[in-house]
């Protein structure tokens, strides 16, 4: 198969372990992947990712003198090759506004290193800036470009959708919820003009959380009930509504639980302020950011996962988060909410789903799954693992991506 050049604004980014496995089953799967990146994220320890770095081109040189030679070059190459087409790309650009004008004498250099992999397609992920990228440099190279939608690039950073859209090969939505909003916010609700916009969830490398499904695993150390939480500490995931909804089990006479929250962001010190005047010092324990091995055996360790998603204030949420895949794919039963695509992935009994910012809807949820028996909350476990391996498999959603990339390039 043709190779297919990967853009990235920063690579490996810990929060984007997603990109990370579709990539490497990508190539597992026969595709020649190239990896571009503007910028290195340093201190990222997954192994699968380091092993990625090794052969990505990274674009940002600190050489202030030789970076503008590098640009001042690719513009030249690109111009003296073809001008006719290079000052009708640049005129396209101009008419667009002055931030796609800045981008566009910024990306030449990517552009010449794109032209030079002889790549037959270009991906991205997010239909912000490395869309943008993507757009720009398919402009100048002919070749053509695709991009994956997700949450904020849509919600919250919706710049040049439509253009972008339309110009592309093809569109990837993680949800059809992201489907329908494309179609609604930047297309008047015209079905015709989402038509190449192809809905293939993220999803869940089976094999490799089968090691922590054991059978008859037994907890040590803990007491009570387990509920386990995980997400970056942003106001969009919700745990606020989880430490309240705690406090309301302690207040209901439910003391005998242990609530962990893993990850880390701008909100820990307010949540565990919050955790603290609560009087949860002693139910509530946050364990930071985490490998991944260590979040699957705290998932394996756990009786509930919770993951209270809301709106935040500046409209970001999530897409369909993967953590709450992850769960079901362990077999465990879930609360979340009712937002963005999360509905498309908590169906059919294997999980409750109450109004986001809820806390007292998400203490009963907690409550009734916490009373339930072993046996039942195993089959609400079983349940969601049945969902994540028809409609979440990474393998098979890879797969159809590979189809698109060899039908559409």
């Amino acid at each position: 198969m043709s190779r297919i050049c990967y853009i990235l604004s920063s690579f490996p980014v810990i929060s984007e372990t997603f990109i990370v496995n579709e990539i490497r089953e990508l190539r597992k799967q026969g595709v020649d992947i190239a990896l571009v990146s503007f910028s290195r994220q340093e201190g990222f320890a997954n192994k699968e990712a380091r092993e990625l770095v090794r052969d990505t081109i990274y674009l940002r040189d600190r050489n202030k003198l030789f970076r503008i030679f590098k640009l001042l070059f690719s513009h030249a190459y690109f111009f003296v090759r073809n001008p006719f087409h290079y000052l009708r790309v640049f005129y396209l650009v101009r008419r667009m506004d002055e931030e796609s004008l800045s981008l566009f004498l910024r990306i030449s250099y990517l552009a010449f290193v794109v032209k030079k992999l002889g790549v037959r397609g270009i991906h991205t992920h997010f239909a912000s800036s490395t869309a943008e990228c993507a757009m720009l440099v398919s402009m100048i190279t002919g070749i053509p470009y695709s991009f994956t939608v997700h949450a904020y690039d849509i919600f919250i950073k919706p710049r040049l959708i439509r253009e972008k859209v339309e110009r592309a090969r093809f569109v990837i939505s993680i949800s059809e919820f992201n489907r329908d909003f494309i179609r609604e916010r930047f297309f008047d609700g015209d079905n015709r003009a989402v038509d190449k916009i192809r809905v293939i969830h993220c999803g869940v490398d089976l094999d490799k959380v089968s090691p922590y499904q054991a059978s008859g695993f037994r907890r040590k150390g803990n007491r009570g009930f387990v509920i386990f939480s995980t997400g970056r500490l942003l106001e969009k995931k919700g745990h606020r509504y989880l430490i309240e909804a705690c406090r309301i089990l302690m207040e209901k006479g439910y003391s005998d639980f242990v609530c962990k929250i893993l990850g880390d962001g701008p909100l820990r010190e307010e949540l565990h302020s919050l955790t603290l005047r609560l009087g949860l010092g002693e139910n509530i324990r946050f364990l930071g950011a985490l490998p991944q091995h260590r979040v699957f055996e705290n998932l394996r360790e756990c009786d509930l996962f919770v993951l209270p998603c809301v709106v935040a204030r500046n409209g970001d949420m999530d897409g369909i988060p993967v953590s709450l895949m992850e769960a079901m794919a362990l077999k465990k039963p879930v609360v979340s909410t009712s937002i963005s695509g999360i509905p498309e992935l908590v169906k059919d009994g294997a999980g409750i789903l109450v109004p986001p910012g809820d806390s007292s809807s998400l203490a009963q949820a907690i409550l009734r799954i916490m009373k339930l028996d072993p046996e039942e909350r195993a089959l609400m476990g079983e349940k969601g693992y049945e969902i994540v391996q028809r409609e979440f498999n990474l393998r098979e959603n890879v797969e159809r991506i590979k189809e698109l990339f060899l039908n559409q390039y």
